[in-house]
């Protein structure tokens, strides 16, 4: 197979390793560099998007993703919104801030009304202790998450109280608000901040306990992609007949932008990494050109184009960067794939998990391969516009 002059050249400056010897331990470290920049890129990356996805499930699986009052019926409405957003389900439901009493603490709750024949699939798998048909059962029972029943003290059969923030009544002694005596059902665990302020009842149990105003639900909309929440819930506020309109953003948005700036800050570190690796390559090959002055002036009177002779010391660049950026990736997607047994194995323990959540994105590893690539086109630039700007005649005046 016949490769072009200058492709062949500058892969056999790039194999070769007779010569400068301290030329050879620069390339090699600039190569190493890439490799261990893109590797540890690739894995924080994929460790970040884990805690992301574990994040979605967990916070995302409770609260609703959109939340709209309408007077239209879900028919009329759903299936133009299906064809746009992969919907997962549009449920009734009721959500109002209260404060829960136990005989021992006062706190304020997150209470939800919700219908026990259509929970989301994520809060039906997070029940801890008992039963959610027991919601049905026995009137005014109430699930409490995890961390609101250890901050309460209480346990499963307990009475509490709860008290409505909005609403209440004017009696002899003065203005009392609207509470009802709960029946503790069973426990909820989410694994997230949730658990502390989560409490959900029946929605008929509700109904009768919020003012005549606030009995009306609203509809719960679920996606199979939370963060396309904010789009739908634009496209609802422009549309007539839905009265209010919320997303996830309003209680939890600062929480998931601040996730998203982790990740963009580690992205921008590790790429330095990269980029110090990569701009290693530039003196390793000014050294390289000023090492084959001669074979450039030679073959530069042999009628090599300019284009030609910067196409030498750009392949021989940038096959270092490919060979280090590709050995990276596959060790990252190794790495990623065997964490948690390396972490095992070497006997380190991450509080709060289990193991590390994994996800790797074919996409995002692709924009690391392509950021090493970047980088290094950027480094091989200066060293081979010096090849091209090599004066033969003065450099083969004394040969």
């Amino acid at each position: 197979m016949h490769l072009p002059v200058s492709l062949y050249i500058g892969l056999r400056y790039s194999q070769s390793r007779k010569g400068n010897a301290f030329i050879s331990f620069i390339t090699l470290f600039s190569v190493a560099g890439i490799l261990l920049g893109v590797m540890a890129l690739t894995i924080v990356s994929s460790v970040m998007n884990g805690f992301e996805a574990e994040l979605k499930k967990r916070i995302l699986g409770v609260i609703p993703h959109v939340l709209v009052k309408t007077e239209q019926p879900p028919e009329s409405w759903q299936p133009a919104l299906s064809r746009q957003y992969p919907l997962t389900d549009i449920t009734p439901l009721l959500q109002t801030e209260a404060l829960v009493q136990s005989p021992r603490q006062l706190t304020a709750v997150m209470l939800q009304g919700l219908d026990p024949q259509a929970l989301p699939g994520f809060l039906q798998q997070s029940l801890l202790l008992g039963d959610w048909q027991s919601l049905l059962s026995q009137r005014y029972s109430i699930m409490l998450g995890r961390g609101l029943a250890e901050q309460l003290e209480v346990s499963l059969g307990q009475q509490i109280r709860v008290l409505l923030a909005s609403g209440g009544n004017y009696t002899p002694l003065g203005w009392m608000p609207r509470q009802r005596l709960f029946t503790v059902a069973g426990f909820i665990d989410t694994g997230s901040e949730v658990d502390e302020v989560l409490a959900v009842t029946a929605q008929g149990d509700l109904q009768l306990l919020l003012p005549a105003n606030e009995r009306e639900p609203s509809y719960r909309i679920s996606l199979q992609e939370p963060f396309q929440a904010p789009l739908l819930a634009a496209r609802l506020s422009q549309e007539p007949g839905f009265s209010s309109v919320t997303d996830w953003r309003d209680s939890h948005g600062k929480l998931f932008a601040a996730v998203a700036m982790e990740k963009a800050m580690m992205w921008l570190m590790l790429l330095l990494i990269v980029a110090v690796a990569a701009f290693n390559i530039v003196s390793a090959l000014v050294m390289m050109v000023t090492e084959k002055q001669a074979e450039v002036a030679i073959l530069k009177t042999q009628g090599m184009t300019d284009r030609a002779l910067f196409l030498v010391f750009a392949v021989q660049g940038m096959f270092n960067g490919i060979v280090g950026a590709l050995l990276g990736v596959v060790l990252g997607v190794l790495g990623s794939w065997q964490l948690n047994n390396l972490l095992t194995l070497l006997g380190v323990q991450v509080a709060g998990v289990p193991e590390l959540p994994i996800v790797m994105d074919v996409s995002q590893i692709g924009s690391i391969f392509a950021s090493a690539l970047g980088l290094t086109l950027a480094a091989v630039l200066y060293p081979a516009w010096r090849a091209v700007k090599i004066n033969p005649a003065e450099i083969l005046r004394d040969e």
